[in-house]
């Protein structure tokens, strides 16, 4: 007894440790979800898995789901990059169903390129259609450190601290806030895929450190119920502390939102592959607000051109592509009910006198325009 007394004693009174609290993230579940060749859509025989899983995820609110697409090596890399990304959404979909909430998932989608069987046997095959669920729970643990003091120590200090060093962590402040009325935005979600987290806001603001990489491009997406979706691109050069404020605009009748990192191939309603993530982002805010009814519009350059006088082929390209972005987000899971599409041509122009690209550029874009509520 003597004995315990005395250490109570040490970390109680004894300057030279110091108590700290750590989150970290513990993988809690993991599952794989099956599926036929080339689709999309799940197995009534995995039904019993996801279930289960989303009576886990109710009880376990603090921590976030990984999902990770994969396909089979039959077809083009691209298409079975499409097809990995469509069963994530496809899992996604069922378990926001089940009162998952939609910004809780991190996705990945590898396609071919990660096969855990041999493509050369369909039974190899068969393990390959999959998308891999890793659930996460996130953990404040606290932990005792001990401070430089008096007492004789077996390691040497300079080694320790260099290896705190390796660590770098950046202090970021996110500030969100309402476009139109300049007021903080309670409950919204942060995001950026490649750290494997989500950040939530309290009055407005969330405030910490991340653990960053020097000259790392990231992309943090912004969301919340009642908004249109934000981003912001982040590199640092850097660990100095930033403060970054984001708005975002209403979703409200008659608002608009211009899909500005949407990029096309010339002339087409193809879209480049570099357009995915705000696709995704998309994706995400419209999950997140179930009950609007939107537009999908698209616009092109042409100016100085009276509307009558386009040819009917540039007429034809802002309706396909705004039909593009319109089954993207149906095949995403979005309730087709919300949607509608339609191409404006050279009717709406941002800059209709445009001579320069700086100027033509806003003029090709694809717009969301809420129309109202789909049970008004």
């Amino acid at each position: 007894m003597r004995f315990y007394l005395i250490l109570i004693a040490i970390f109680l009174f004894n300057p030279c440790f110091a108590q700290k609290f750590v989150k970290d993230t513990t993988l809690i579940l993991s599952e794989n979800i099956y599926f036929d060749f080339g689709k999309d859509f799940i197995r009534s025989s995995e039904f019993s898995k996801l279930n289960s899983l989303a009576e886990t995820l109710k009880i376990k609110q603090d921590g976030f789901i990984k999902l990770t697409g994969h396909t089979d090596s039959i077809g083009t890399n691209n298409n079975n990059l499409s097809l990995s990304e469509r069963r994530n959404n496809s899992v996604i979909q069922y378990l926001v169903n089940k009162n998952i909430a939609p910004y809780s998932f991190i996705t990945r989608y590898n396609g071919e390129f990660i096969p855990v069987a041999d493509n050369d046997t369909e039974a190899g095959r068969q393990k390959n259609r999959r998308v891999e669920i890793s659930v996460y729970q996130i953990i404040t643990q606290e932990i005792i450190i001990a401070q430089p003091s008096s007492i004789p120590s077996t390691k040497p200090i300079q080694k320790e601290e260099s290896i705190v060093e390796e660590k770098k962590t950046l202090p970021l402040t996110f500030i969100i806030k309402n476009e139109e009325t300049n007021e903080f935005i309670n409950d919204a979600i942060i995001t950026e895929t490649q750290l494997d987290k989500k950040l939530n806001t309290n009055n407005g603001t969330w405030k910490g450190n991340l653990n960053l990489e020097l000259s790392t491009p990231y992309v943090f997406g912004i969301y919340a119920k009642g908004f249109f979706h934000n981003s912001y691109d982040l590199e640092i050069n850097n660990y100095e502390s930033q403060t970054i404020e984001i708005k975002l605009k209403p979703i409200k009748k008659g608002n608009k939102l211009a899909l500005r990192k949407l990029y096309f191939y010339g002339n087409q309603a193809k879209l480049l592959p570099k357009s995915m993530p705000e696709l995704r982002r998309l994706v995400e805010s419209v999950l997140l607000n179930p009950d609007v009814l939107l537009e999908v519009g698209g616009h092109i350059n042409y100016p100085n051109t009276h509307p009558d006088d386009v040819p009917k082929w540039s007429q034809d390209l802002s309706i396909r592509r705004a039909e593009v972005i319109h089954n993207y987000l149906i095949n995403s899971g979005v309730n087709a009910k919300q949607l509608k599409y339609k191409g404006y041509s050279n009717t709406q122009m941002i800059n209709p006198t445009a001579r320069e690209e700086k100027d033509m550029k806003p003029n090709r874009r694809v717009e969301i325009k809420v129309l109202g509520y789909i049970n008004e």
